[in-house]
Parts: structure tokens; sequence; C-alpha cells
């Protein structure tokens, strides 16, 4: 097994980390990522609203205990509101 001091930082097994995957990077994944190891990135550009990032990282902290985070995106031409 390789420790790096990415491991020793972040608190994980591995240090590979799961990319953003913009229609696949939800808590599904994200847990998964983390449960074996590794830190999971949930993506919030999946996520069509802030309440909706906000309901999937909840989902991904009932998955799992390990590290997870989220990758914070900004759409071109900025975001697109509700009732826009």
């Amino acid at each position: 097994m390789v420790r790096t001091r990415f491991c020793d930082v972040f608190g994980v097994e591995h240090p590979i980390t799961q990319g953003g995957r913009q229609r696949v990077g939800r808590a599904e994944l994200t847990s998964a990522v983390a449960n074996a190891g590794g830190p999971g990135l949930l993506t919030a550009l999946a996520q069509p609203m802030p309440e909706d990032l906000a309901k999937e990282i909840a989902r991904c902290r009932e998955m799992t205990d390990d590290p997870a985070g989220h990758l914070p995106s900004f759409r071109a031409g900025g975001v697109k509101r509700r009732g826009s």
C-alpha cells in the first residue's frame, strides 16, 4: 500500500481521488469511493439548484462517515435561476 502526505492530511487510505463526474458525481458514487478508502467528491454542477446540492450532501453523509467533499462549479454565463 502507498502512504503519502495526502493520505495523512485528508484522512484517507488511498492517495487517489474521484474526479468530477457531471452526471454521475452524486451521493452513490461519492460515498462508494469514500467507503473504499479514497476521498469521494460530489459534483455541484450535477445539481440544478443550491438547495439540491445541500440535499445531495445530506444523502452522502447518510451513506458514509469517511472523507467526502464537493466540487464547487459555475455554469458559463452565470447560474440559471428558478423562474427565469
